[in-house]
């Protein structure tokens, strides 16, 4: 029985370690995802935007070269990310967008 509870008490601690985890994800996101989103500029090239979305744990979410892209964060399951705004594969405009 002793083997049982410490085995239930260790599952309980890593749920509640998991569930942590992804809370405070969704807590932290608006701040985080303000921040990445700011540091996208204009001028940039999509081949430096999907690098910089890898960097930063974003779905790029740029299959052409032109018109209005969502690059979520996957940590939190695409609620929040960037829109991007491309034309002719230079980054015109990007700002922070919530998914609600």
């Amino acid at each position: 029985m002793n083997l049982f509870r410490r085995i239930l008490k260790l599952m309980g601690v890593l749920l509640l370690a998991g569930a942590s985890y992804v809370f405070y994800g969704f807590v932290s996101a608006e701040g985080r995802l303000k921040e990445v989103c700011n540091q996208i500029k204009p001028g940039t090239s999509v081949a430096d935007l999907r690098a910089f979305s890898k960097k930063h744990g974003l779905v790029p979410g740029t299959s052409g070269e032109s018109g209005v892209h969502f690059m979520v964060e996957t940590r939190t399951f695409g609620r929040y990310g960037c829109t991007v705004i491309l034309e002719a594969g230079i980054v015109k405009d990007a700002k922070y967008n919530f998914a609600d």
